[in-house]
């Protein structure tokens, strides 16, 4: 039977998703800039089934939570919710999805791409990433939402030695353009309760940064590898918490 298959770019890993049903494709050409030609890093199979039961064995309804489950099966994973299970072998890069039928593959994806992009030393954040490229503000829980030149949503946010890079993901919100360059970042920007914003120490913002990591592997190796990432960021990034101003403060400029 013919198949349907596409392949996509996530933060430069390309994942090729293949189903019976033309759903999946429905959600990579969803996004221009998403479907790519490069060979893949994974191949995700996805089969669809009718009566799907989850964890507890009951029937699934219209809305299920996106936390995964992740396990340790065999010499791979086993990652589940209520609308899904994946079996994921992380070297070979091969992962095969029964889910339940009539559901996207939006959140199967983010919770993959949060498990592959951790193994490249990559955190999937909720954040706004606004201002110049080269100095870029990476602000995670603006009140207001974001200014309308920031790319925000789940973002790609990497620690490396000449800095913090920040690349959208197929999980921006809007119209966020994928193909966007790499941004650097300079500053982190933190909610808080103080009435305007300043500089705090790594720790204060490493508690602050957590709630915005999508952790979809919470095992204590996993938690572990993303806390040493996160303090990797904070310990880089210029830190600042309070009430953010950043939205008028962008209007103002434009």
């Amino acid at each position: 039977m013919t198949r349907h298959s596409d392949t996509v770019d996530v933060a430069g890993i390309a994942f090729q998703l293949s189903c019976r049903f033309p759903k999946p494709s429905f959600w990579a050409c969803r996004r221009p800039g998403l479907v790519t030609r490069h060979p893949p890093d994974v191949v995700v199979r996805i089969d669809y089934v009718e009566g799907y039961r989850g964890r507890a064995g009951r029937q699934v309804g219209d809305t299920v939570a996106d936390a995964a489950d992740v396990r340790r099966h065999g010499r791979g994973l086993l990652v589940s919710t209520g609308y899904y299970r994946a079996a994921v072998d992380t070297r070979g890069g091969r992962v095969a999805v029964r889910m339940a039928a009539g559901f996207e593959v939006g959140g199967l994806m983010r919770t993959l791409a949060a498990l592959w992009l951790l193994e490249r030393q990559t955190l999937l954040i909720r954040a706004a990433c606004l201002g110049p490229a080269a100095s870029a503000t990476l602000a995670c829980g603006l009140a207001d939402g974001a200014p309308q030149a920031a790319i925000s949503g789940w973002l790609a946010v990497s620690a490396r030695p000449d800095g913090v890079f920040v690349r959208p993901t197929p999980f921006v919100d809007g119209d966020s353009l994928l193909g966007a360059d790499v941004r650097r970042a300079t500053t982190l920007s933190l909610p808080g309760a103080l009435p305007a914003p300043r500089p705090v120490g790594a720790a204060m913002a490493l508690g602050a940064l957590l709630p915005s990591i999508w952790q979809a592997d919470r095992r204590r190796p996993a938690v572990e590898h993303t806390l040493d990432l996160a303090t990797r960021v904070v310990t880089t990034l210029r830190c600042e918490m309070g009430s953010t101003s950043l939205v008028r403060d962008e209007a103002e400029v434009g």
